[in-house]
């Protein structure tokens, strides 16, 4: 079974390519929801961009033993987003007006998506691994919640809110690193 501690995606898909089922719903847990934000973002549906997420991981899976992963794990999965994404509004006619489609195909614009939803993938992995309540606290002031009513939803006082927080928020700049400041920036949006 894949060691959940490695951080090779060579060895991430050297292991989905050997059948390593959990190699794989690893990489699904890791991936999915920023790949189906990026699909939400170019197709404009969001049924229709978990279905295309859903395609890419089913095809990766049958095709497992064939695939030939040059790229880094990310890079591979993201654009496979992108091109199917870009193949499903084709089919559809549903391209949008040709001004916008060459925006739309343009580069800039992928990597723009794509550099927003890692880095919230990022943010988020980080708070995930904060402790609980930590966690939660963090979560709601992300949604824009001030402390009175983060209290209120998890039932503790608002100093203990404010305590967690300080503490969430020295962790996180210290995992975070340069990303910090975008989870500061998200904070400031959200308040």
């Amino acid at each position: 079974m894949y060691d959940n501690n490695q951080n090779n995606g060579d060895r991430l898909f050297e292991s989905i390519r050997q059948g390593d089922i959990g190699a794989y719903e690893m990489l699904f847990k890791k991936y999915y929801l920023s790949m189906c934000m990026i699909a939400r973002r170019i197709v404009e549906d969001e049924d229709v961009a978990k279905d295309l997420v859903q395609e890419i991981f089913i095809r990766l899976w049958e095709k497992r033993k064939t695939y030939d992963f040059q790229e880094m794990t990310d890079i591979f999965l993201y654009v496979s987003v992108r091109n199917k994404c870009f193949d499903y509004l084709r089919s559809r006619k549903k391209l949008p007006l040709q001004q916008e489609l060459k925006a739309a195909d343009n580069e800039y614009f992928f990597r723009d998506i794509l550099i927003e939803e890692e880095t919230y993938r990022i943010i988020m992995e980080a708070i995930d691994a904060l402790p609980v309540q930590s966690g939660r606290v963090i979560k709601l002031s992300l949604e824009g919640k001030q402390n009175k009513e983060i209290s209120e939803n998890l039932g503790i006082s608002v100093n203990t809110v404010k305590s967690l927080k300080y503490k969430a928020m020295d962790t996180l700049r210290a995992v975070l690193k340069d990303y910090f400041y975008l989870l500061l920036v998200f904070l400031a949006e959200n308040n």
